[in-house]
């Protein structure tokens, strides 16, 4: 078992009867309970921002967050040979499964509280005025139209790979996709949204999976805050929802069920609302394929993302009747 590093413990006020080690992180035995030092491998500046955001969720009533205990020089990390850990205390759970209903609708819900407590958030490290808003329907725009330089890429070539010939087989269902995605919201209801999401100086998870939240006998917990940020909410949501929904067969009873609970919590605006559908229906898996595709140097070398194409052909049907749904019904 790797040492716990005395200069890493001495930083901080805690009585250590027994330690372990795991995946970079050691988990501590104390008199006050049990603690985690996890190696972080993000900058120092976005954890002074995630643990004042912590504060302020923790503040506001959202109880359902792992704290960051500070060192005896009052800072939110620790430094040892070079690496960066952070302080929090350790709870025993299992991690949430998305065909569970119950562990479903506990995240969401949990994604709901949060959301409602993360607003009006202010910190010296980072400004939300500056910060960077994800325009959706720009980026739409732009994947779409490198769907149309992929096509004019590939459809010469006299020999293809096998990714180029599922590539031509499959990229119109995906295109419609793509286009429908786009004709449900337009440009003033994403800057309305985005220029919210600046005034009530929003907080987003941004990485909101399942291995972010923990299942305890008393609830869920957000494990880790780690690429928390300004941005617009609706973005976690329509994130969770796609993931639930691939793992789900596309069900639309669920997905409404969803965002029923949802919003007994944090209630959606209607431009809100409009970016959400463009989220569940816009194919990201298949965006993202083909934008790293676009970007790989050798074409020879992409077996891993024949596999990601066939799991994503899975759920085709599916997704393209939900995508009907959800265009008209939501």
């Amino acid at each position: 078992m790797k040492a716990l590093p005395n200069d890493l413990l001495s930083q901080y006020e805690l009585n250590i009867t027994k330690y372990t080690y795991n995946r970079s992180n050691y988990i501590l035995h104390t008199n006050k309970g049990k603690y985690i030092l996890r190696k972080m491998n993000i900058p120092t500046e976005q954890i002074l921002f995630m643990y004042e955001a912590v504060n302020h969720l923790q503040a506001n009533g959202f109880e359902q967050v792992s704290l960051i205990y500070p060192t005896k020089k009052k800072l939110p990390y620790a430094v040892s040979r070079g690496q960066v850990f952070i302080l929090q205390n350790y709870q025993e759970g299992s991690e949430v499964e998305f065909r569970s209903i119950e562990d479903i609708t506990g995240i969401v819900k949990l994604l709901a509280n949060f959301h409602k407590c993360g607003v009006d958030f202010t910190t010296s490290y980072r400004s939300c005025d500056d910060n960077h808003i994800k325009d959706v329907y720009s980026y739409f725009t732009k994947r779409l139209r490198e769907t149309a330089v992929l096509k004019k890429k590939i459809a010469p070539l006299s020999q293809k790979t096998e990714f180029e010939i599922m590539f031509l087989r499959d990229y119109r269902t995906y295109e419609t996709l793509e286009k429908i995605a786009l004709d449900c919201v337009d440009q003033a209801s994403c800057a309305h949204v985005m220029e919210q999401a600046r005034l009530t100086k929003s907080l987003v998870h941004n990485d909101y999976k399942y291995h972010t939240i923990n299942r305890l006998s008393s609830g869920y917990i957000l494990t880790c805050l780690d690429e928390c940020t300004y941005n617009m909410q609706v973005l976690d949501l329509g994130g969770i929802l796609v993931k639930i929904m691939q793992k789900n067969n596309w069900d639309i009873s669920l997905l409404g069920e969803l965002i029923g609970v949802y919003e007994e919590i944090r209630p959606l605006s209607v431009q809100e609302r409009s970016v959400l559908k463009a989220l569940l229906i816009f194919p990201e898996k298949y965006a993202t394929i083909c934008h790293n595709f676009l970007q790989c140097r050798r074409r020879n070398n992409y077996s891993m993302y024949e596999v990601k194409w066939e799991n994503m052909l899975n759920y085709k049907d599916q997704q393209v009747r939900a995508a009907e749904f959800i265009k008209d019904n939501l």
